[in-house]
């Protein structure tokens, strides 16, 4: 068989191989214009368009004399005719003899390939290295999806044990459609892109659709980018318009990973229409508690869209508050968009929650991991589908120590004039005094709170300072006021600073050295999902009015692993309404000290009472300190309630702490065994791009002009500077953090296994002794893989990951092909030959490398076929042993849904039949010539 690029006429039924992606299979053309083709690739159900003046593309053009696996028969091809339609007919020849035609488009969609081979002959073969490097790195990918840890492993967060077991567990699920609902500062959206990282990595989804209130919109943007290296969409209004306007009739169309805020659906509902038709297999809503939950849900638009787009999507993540915030109603209001058909009457769903809580109370008398509790949990009404940790049934948090820091009533009624109406409580943000200061900094001077910190910076030198307040312009002038008219050392965030920016502030308030920054300053968004953990001083210049927002603010330090307590200061302006909210906070909730579960009810209830409060400004009237006294009892009396409610099958559910330690203990080995370090290094020596290794194991890479490739994958032109270790990529957030995720490791290994690099490679011995096949003048190198074509979503590699072997064979002392054991040494004596005296040598010895290339290719298909033997009896036991398992749990559990359980049946099917015709691929060869060495 050959392959020929002479030819770039394509035409529909064409049969051509994609060189970037081989795995594809054998394609088709199903349409072509004067700038595009599109081949469908049926093998993995999928389809290609190209430019096609650059498609990287080769035409299969079979000779006569190629032998051709037609199902369960064997043929022969005999004769190769062009038709005037561009495309070929073949004549095949039967077993029985019989001679029949075969137009290309026929041919089967999973052809294997033997370019290696044809390759070498050609004379178009490389260094041994090239060889090597493919060796390598098809032994380190099998090792990687062996672990099954590709995703959980890959992202820029730290190993915290109550996440990764919520990800591992709702990951590995088919479409899965769960709530989330840890308390505030758990974590959730770290949850949530733990899960779509696993899902995008095993091949369960392909298309996600993530919807954020709109002021969260760029912080899930680059969460996501900075994370979890996921280059998501942003679909607003203007974004979709432009799309519009440019010929383009649906927007959701135009990217796989789309980020939307929720009003692009409530402010045009026609865009509800064009995304349910846009075919997610997942969504996510953050804070889906926003919507209007109460029982005028079903009229109002958020919720509305959120359940149309929730029916039409195959998974969904809804990212809540916990179920005690949110009320009975409202917490049965979301369940309904999980699961409409198991959620639709409220009375049944209530006394089904009373018997668990009946239930629930036998757990205190039994052992945790006893069978009698994992059986009760199985049972649980809502376990599979929620999931609700809070900081009661974890450990490792700091205690909080509050500081207030009452400032000049001199300024109040400045304070008070600037800020009147200013409280958007809708929004729950607040404005103060400082906001309204022009940036030449006159305002801040006299702000008393700014006067109180420039005293307190230059008395307290005990570690690092962060600083948040609820707006970006006060965050840049309050900053700027610091470092040029205080010359105190700082660094600033906010939204408005670019990912490179923020990454590069970050690390210069991480430093450890003299003239780092003392602290950093951030607006309200700015901060999110940062790392400041070696931080314990954090200073609120003011207060937002939403309770949620506070705890998030407060949770910048306050999370598992903080070395040391944290110091809370509140500077106030006495007589303000920020006066008002400190005392709100601090006596009614208790939210500075601890986390208020109670705190957002709360706060709804109380909400009319409270803004007018606010309005007045009377933080030492009567009437104030009644509502607070009134408040704090409320306070208590709730949180008592939520505490003799809670759900204790719930709690177990939704952690398994030896589970969850095994799964932390599984990556950090995965981490030390399977490092890409070593690996990349070598790959960026191949291709010529300059790195330069710094003491502290980071890697600083350039592109430069001797690059073997225009562009090389995941590096921008700029370079940058990149680490392997977690612990560093989260003490240095301006270095990329290299995981097998990231671009750039994906797009090498790639780019090292299908490129043409390797796949013909040739040495001559230079060594006049040594030589380990006395009776053989060549020896040939052989390097397989297991060739399967599947679906990703069938997560084939689970059972069959990426599987390789090496033959090396030469001539016996009987003068036949056997295999040799080739020195540790043996590397050193090899030398790239001269291209025509190999081709001539090979000529020479054309029956003795057939002989040995026919060896090699039996004896790895028996090598293969065991091991596809062996993940097909996994895979069987695996599967089966799941699917009765869900059968037996859904006999009691009504949250087990018969689609998951079918969706297991056709996908154990589907595996089998993909695994009866997984073979063996020579993927490269190594010949290795010793002209000293005569035939025998």
């Amino acid at each position: 068989m050959s392959q020929s690029n002479k030819l770039k006429e394509f035409a529909r039924g064409q049969r051509w191989i994609s060189d970037t992606e081989p795995d594809l299979g054998l394609g088709m053309v199903t349409e072509t214009d004067h700038r595009t083709v599109t081949l469908d690739f049926s093998a993995v159900d999928e389809s290609r368009r190209y430019a096609r003046d650059a498609a990287p593309l080769t035409r299969l053009v079979l000779n006569a004399g190629d032998p051709l696996q037609l199902g369960e028969v064997k043929v022969e091809i005999t004769g190769v005719d062009s038709t005037a339609a561009g495309t070929i007919n073949y004549q095949i020849r039967m077993p029985e003899g019989d001679i029949k035609p075969l137009p290309e488009a026929l041919l089967p969609d999973n052809l294997s390939m033997n370019r290696p081979l044809d390759r070498l002959m050609s004379g178009q073969f490389d260094p041994a290295h090239w060889f090597r490097l493919k060796q390598q790195s098809l032994a380190l990918l099998g090792q990687a999806e062996a672990s099954g840890l590709m995703g959980l492993s890959s992202a820029r967060a730290e190993l915290i044990p109550h996440q990764l077991y919520i990800a591992d567990e709702v990951a590995r699920r088919y479409a899965p459609r769960v709530m989330l609902a840890d308390e505030v500062g758990l974590g959730k959206t770290i949850e949530a892109g733990l899960i779509l990282q696993q899902q995008l990595v095993s091949g369960l989804c392909q298309r996600v659709l993530i919807i954020v209130p709109d002021p969260l919109l760029h912080q899930w943007l680059v969460e996501m980018l900075r994370r979890f290296n996921l280059h998501f969409t942003v679909l607003d209004a203007e974004r979709c318009e432009a799309l519009t306007d440019s010929g383009e009739s649906d927007p959701f169309s135009s990217t796989q990973l789309a980020l939307c805020p929720i009003s692009l659906f409530t402010g045009k509902p026609e865009r509800i229409g064009q995304a349910e038709n846009a075919g997610w297999d997942l969504t996510i809503v953050d804070e889906a508690h926003h919507v209007e939950l109460g029982a005028e849900q079903d009229s109002d638009p958020a919720y509305l869209a959120l359940s149309r787009l929730a029916a039409a999507s195959k998974g969904l993540l809804l990212l809540t508050a916990t179920p005690e915030q949110l009320g009975h109603k409202n917490h049965f209001a979301l369940l309904r968009l999980l699961d409409p058909a198991r959620f639709n009457d409220y009375d049944s769903f209530v006394s089904e929650q009373q018997h668990y809580q009946a239930v629930a109370s036998k757990i205190s008398n039994l052992d945790k991991d006893s069978a009698k509790v994992r059986e009760l949990l199985d049972q649980h009404g809502t376990g599979r589908i929620l999931f609700r940790n809070t900081r009661r049934g974890l450990s490792g948090f700091p205690k909080r120590k509050l500081n207030a820091w009452p400032v000049s009533t001199q300024a109040a009624a400045g304070a008070n004039q600037t800020t009147a109406g200013a409280i958007q409580t809708a929004a729950g943000a607040s404005q103060t005094a400082a906001d309204a200061a022009d940036s030449n900094d006159g305002g801040l001077e006299a702000d008393p709170r700014v006067q109180w910190l420039v005293q307190w910076l230059h008395e307290n030198h005990d570690g690092k300072v962060l600083l948040i307040c609820a707006h970006d312009a006060l965050a840049i002038a309050l900053e700027k006021h610091l470092r040029l008219r205080v010359g105190i050392r700082s660094s600033v965030f906010h939204r408005h600073m670019s990912l490179l920016e923020r990454d590069r502030a970050a690390a210069y308030f991480a430093s450890e050295d003299d003239a780092a920054a003392r602290i950093l300053v951030c607006s309200e968004i700015g901060s999110e999902g940062r790392n400041f953990q070696f931080c314990r001083h954090l200073v609120l210049f003011d207060l937002p009015i939403n309770p949620d927002l506070l705890e998030q603010r407060i949770g910048r330090l306050d999370r598992i692993g903080q070395q040391h307590d944290i110091e809370i200061h509140v500077p106030y302006v006495q007589g303000s309404r920020q006066h008002v909210l400190f005392r709100w906070y601090h006596e009614a909730l208790n939210a500075f000290e601890q986390v208020s579960r109670a705190a957002y009810r709360l706060y709804q209830s109380l909400q009319p009472q409270l803004q007018a409060h606010l309005d007045a400004a009377e933080p030492d009237s009567k009437a104030f300190n009644d509502f607070l006294a009134d408040a704090a009892q409320q306070n208590e009396k709730l949180q008592q309630e939520l505490e003799q409610g809670r759900d204790q099958l719930l709690e177990l559910n939704s952690f398994n702490a030896e589970r969850a330690q095994t799964l932390v203990d599984s990556i950090r080995q995965f981490e030390q065994d399977n490092s890409p370090a070593d690996w990349l290094l070598k790959v960026l020596d191949s291709y010529s791009v300059f790195y330069e290794q710094n003491s502290d194991d980071s890697v600083s890479i350039i592109p430069g002009e001797d690059m073997l490739l225009p562009v090389f994958p995941g590096l921008p032109d700029e370079g940058f500077e990149a680490c392997f270790q977690r612990s560093q990529a989260l003490s240095r957030e301006d270095r990329v953090f290299l995981s097998w995720q990231h671009p750039m490791i994906t797009g090498a290994m790639d780019l090292v296994v299908d490129s043409h690099q390797g796949k013909a490679a040739a040495s001559v011995y230079i060594e006049d002794r040594g030589w380990p096949a006395p009776r053989s003048p060549l020896i040939l190198q052989c390097l397989y893989r297991v060739k399967v074509s599947a679906p990703a979503h069938l997560q084939l590699a689970k059972y069959l990951p990426a599987t390789s072997l090496t033959m090396t064979v030469g001539l016996n002392n009987r003068d036949e092909a056997g295999p040799v054991k080739l020195p540790q040494t043996f590397a050193d004596a090899l030398r790239y030959p001269n291209k025509a005296a190999t081709r001539e040598f090979m000529q020479e010895h054309q029956k003795t490398l057939q002989s040995l290339l026919t060896h090699a290719n039996l004896q790895a298909a028996k090598q293969c076929q065991a091991a596809i033997d062996q993940a097909s009896k996994r895979m069987l036991a695996t599967q089966t042993s799941e699917i009765k398992r869900l059968l037996a749990l859904k006999q009691n559990n009504p949250n087990i849904r018969q689609e998951e359980i079918d969706y297991l049946k056709e996908q154990t099917m589907a595996l089998h039949q993909c695994l009866g015709k997984a073979e063996a691929e020579l993927v490269a060869v190594h010949l290795i010539l010793n002209p000293k060495q005569e035939t025998p």
